[in-house]
């Protein structure tokens, strides 16, 4: 077995070939899956329902009837709105997480979350009887329910410890609350804002769009900044951007800003990106930018299982998968393909520089789907694994995988009940469901 984790989940996958069960021949009781199915849906965290997969397996459901469960989803019931309260407790430091619910909230309906990062986490966190700063919506927008994170000195959004927080978070609310998977969106302003390029180069698979609003992707290349590992532009690629910067403002001016749009128009990176000449460090242009923000989020709901995916990373045990690919085992390998880098920018127009300083070898894998077959290109990378939906995998059908112009499989891949609710229990989403898991050795 190896292990990879991902935004704090321990995720099992089992390697070589993949696991087959088949149904009992006499259709089970139904109550006896309704009920394993009812204590999947009860648990509280992704490592809870994984513990639980195994009394739905034993139960015997058939394929197609959890998959059809699963897609429904749990039942929701009638929740608080207002301001809710989400405690959390990081590196001893008490967060008062807080979410804002519309009163007209009902779970018969699905609902849009954004994920808001406050700015100036480098504050020291508040000593007892302090008064703290209160979370508030800074921007207020159509009817959705508002995720506010805490941070502060040692927790700031680039550290491993606020990223595990966020996706907690993120968790329990879709546990209680009907939330549109297709609609959970990033964004955040200035140290916020910087928390959103983060994100969106580092562990972009939850979200449909990615908002930094009068944030700097520069100041995650100063190594005081304690970001958790390397960054790679090149996996902005992957999150719809649209991004916004005041023309007059103190500490991120858009002079310096423009320079890395420009590198990631460039480097083929679909950037959305809006200057106020002139406003300063603050939101002045809200009134102005609403109903371009809120039209850029509605044209970018989130494919659960998109065609193209890159995806770049120094590591395997954390920040290592987006979406239905997970990169296995980094290594330099005879066919290894050249793919471009994103990370050479000129601040002055004349002197080229990176972006990103990097200290440890990386391997990236660019896939593209067709059907069943996979076209693929790897760099410093020796194995993968190709993560195969229902949605848009005919599983009647053989898979074919290509691997720099080299045949890497070829053959039938069998739907299985355990893996479909394995990653079910991991990401807890109706909408992004895989029935098998394909390793593959890079030729």
């Amino acid at each position: 077995m190896r292990t990879i984790l991902f935004a704090g989940a321990v995720l099992l996958v089992s390697s070589g070939s993949l696991l087959v069960r088949t149904a009992p021949a006499s259709a089970p009781p139904a109550s006896a899956v309704e009920d394993a199915m009812r204590a999947f849906w009860e648990a509280d965290s992704p490592s809870e329902a994984e513990k639980r997969v195994a009394k739905v397996v034993a139960a015997g459901g058939a394929f197609d009837d959890v998959l059809s469960r699963l897609k429904v989803g749990r039942p929701y019931g009638a929740e608080r709105s207002g301001r809710v309260e989400l405690p959390t407790t990081v590196r001893l430091q008490h967060l008062d997480n807080v979410a804002e619910v519309p009163a007209e909230y009902t779970p018969a309906s699905r609902w849009a979350l954004r994920v808001s990062l406050h700015g100036g986490v480098g504050r020291e966190a508040p000593k007892p009887g302090e008064t703290i700063r209160p979370l508030a919506n800074r921007i207020p927008g159509a009817p959705e329910i508002v995720l506010h994170p805490r941070a502060w000195a040692e927790t700031e959004w680039w550290r491993k410890e606020a990223v595990d927080n966020i996706y907690t978070l993120v968790d329990r609310l879709k546990r209680r609350y009907n939330i549109d998977e297709r609609r959970i969106y990033l964004t955040g302003i200035s140290d916020g804002g910087t928390g959103a390029y983060f994100f969106a180069m580092r562990s972009a698979t939850a979200w449909a769009a990615c908002m930094p609003l009068n944030g700097h992707p520069s100041v995650l290349a100063n190594p005081d900044t304690g970001v958790d590992g390397e960054l790679f532009s090149g996996n902005l690629v992957n999150c719809p951007l649209h991004a916004v910067n005041g023309g007059r403002d103190r500490l991120y001016p858009a002079a310096s800003v423009a320079p890395l749009i420009e590198m990631f128009k460039k480097g083929g990176i679909p950037v959305s990106w809006q200057v106020y000449p002139e406003a300063n460090h603050d939101t002045s242009w809200w009134p102005e930018e609403r109903a371009r923000y809120e039209a850029f989020l509605a044209e970018h709901p989130r494919v659960a299982h998109p065609e193209k995916v890159s995806w770049e990373t120094e590591r395997t045990d954390r920040y290592n998968r987006f979406r239905w690919l997970v990169v296995d085992r980094l290594g330099k390998r005879a066919g290894d393909v050249p793919l471009p880098d994103v990370n050479e920018f000129s601040p002055n127009g004349a002197v080229r520089v990176d972006l990103f300083e990097r200290d440890k070898p990386s391997g990236r894998v660019d896939a593209v789907r067709t059907g069943n077959r996979f076209d693929v290109k790897t760099r410093g990378v020796q194995a993968f694994t190709l993560l195969l939906s229902p949605d848009v995998i005919d599983f009647e059908k053989p898979v074919q995988v290509t691997v720099n112009g080299r045949q890497a499989f070829a053959g039938p891949v069998k739907r299985d009940v355990a893996t479909l609710l394995t990653w079910a229990a991991r990401d807890n989403d109706r909408t992004m469901l895989y029935g098998a898991e394909l390793h593959v050795a890079v030729p």
